[in-house]
């Protein structure tokens, strides 16, 4: 009995519980349903951030203010930059002609010579001996042939050619008169045939005698040469400059002795200089000689040197594909020096036209040039590719074309397309 009133009032607690649990789920999704449509039925409110962009975009951007200028044609100067080294106009090494000791040393390292400037000078002491050497030895050869300086000489009139000149003539009047004597038979053949041999005799001892003059005047003549050499060898000792310029290395010092071509000093021209440059094979064809070459150094930045075109290399490199030429540099207050390196413009044209616009008209982004054009009260982006400068002015290869107007101020405000007042 007990047992069925306990199970009777636990099968009616289990029954309140679900009663209970199913009234909370109805009660929650009737507050879900009354929140939702109170959410809908919620008045209007402030619009929000994307709301306001989306409204601002769709209304029109006010113009903006910008200053214009036209793109303008006028004559510029066309080169081709390339650098280049200094090099001497000249260089010579001065060595000793004859051997000797140093006697002089008259310039140094550095120091400016002009061409005949005697810069040096050997021991002339053997050299002048040398000279009186020679000329006894010719004086004696003139005395043995009777020679005197500045005389025609005769060779007829030396002795040893006078005595077998008059043997021959005597020879050969005996010979005629035997030859007479042996037609008529007077003499024997025998007679005429000696007579005939003595003449023989005669005429060879007068050419031997002719000849023996005639090499003393070779002889006199050979050693007339070695008395100029002997002069030419006192001469010798002073050495002098053989062109305008400094002296770039010092090779001895006084009290030295230098054997023949023993080098004394290195001189180097340094007025004009040559510029040596290496011009591109795309601007190969446009070279000529006497065209401008401009041209800077380091040591003198603000100063502008000029040269010309002199020569032009015969081909091009071939590893380098390009094409050497030499310009003349005109250096008179030797300011510039060999061995400076130069960054040289080849004035390849002085009149070429080009397309120029304000260089503050120039906008460069991400590596690109660009403008913008006003047209019809808005602006055209444009890419452009510039050129030179000039000035306050740039050239414009491609891009903008002659006349028409770009944007100079406010351009950080510019898009394509948008609206401008041109003040």
């Amino acid at each position: 009995m007990n047992g069925q009133v306990f199970e009777k009032n636990s099968h009616a607690v289990r029954r309140g519980w679900k009663v209970k649990t199913q009234t909370l789920l109805v009660l929650a999704v009737v507050a879900s349903v009354l929140f939702t449509s109170a959410c809908g039925r919620k008045g209007p409110s402030e619009p929000t951030a994307e709301a306001k962009a989306k409204a601002s975009a769709a209304a029109p951007a006010p113009p903006v203010d910008v200053a214009t200028a036209p793109a303008i044609t006028r004559s510029l100067q066309r080169g081709v930059e390339v650098v280049g080294s200094l090099a001497a106009d000249e260089e010579v090494v001065v060595s000793a002609q004859v051997p000797g000791e140093l006697a002089q040393l008259n310039v140094d390292f550095g120091g400016f010579v002009t061409r005949g400037q005697i810069i040096a000078q050997l021991d002339q002491r053997d050299a002048k001996l040398k000279v009186e050497q020679a000329e006894a030895t010719l004086k004696q050869t003139m005395a043995r042939l009777g020679m005197s300086d500045g005389e025609k000489f005769d060779a007829n009139r030396t002795a040893d050619v006078r005595v077998a000149k008059a043997q021959l003539d005597w020879e050969k009047m005996n010979l005629d008169r035997q030859a007479r004597l042996v037609e008529k038979g007077d003499i024997s053949r025998a007679l005429y045939d000696q007579a005939t041999t003595t003449h023989s005799l005669a005429q060879a001892r007068y050419q031997a005698a002719v000849d023996s003059v005639n090499q003393q005047l070779a002889l006199v003549e050979q050693q007339r040469a070695s008395l100029n050499l002997a002069k030419k060898a006192v001469s010798d000792t002073v050495v002098r400059s053989p062109i305008n310029g400094s002296v770039k290395e010092k090779h001895t010092s006084r009290g030295s002795y230098l054997p023949v071509n023993g080098r004394i000093l290195t001189l180097v021209k340094i007025n004009p200089l040559r510029l040596r440059a290496d011009i591109p094979e795309y601007a190969a064809a446009s070279v000529r000689t006497g065209q401008t070459m401009n041209l800077t150094v380091e040591a003198f930045p603000d100063r502008t040197f000029t040269g010309r075109v002199v020569r032009i290399g015969a081909s091009l490199n071939e590893q380098t594909r390009s094409l050497t030429i030499e310009a003349e540099v005109a250096n008179p207050g030797n300011l510039l020096r060999p061995g400076m390196f130069a960054k040289s413009t080849l004035v390849t044209s002085k009149d070429a036209p080009a397309v120029m616009v304000p260089l503050r008209a120039v906008q460069n982004v991400a590596g690109l040039n660009k403008v913008f054009v006003i047209e019809n009260g808005r602006a055209s982006e444009r890419i452009i590719k510039t050129g030179a400068s000039d000035g306050d002015l740039i050239e414009v290869v491609a891009g903008v074309k002659s006349g028409e107007n770009v944007a100079t101020s406010n351009l950080d405000k510019l898009q394509e397309g948008s609206a401008v007042n041109n003040r």
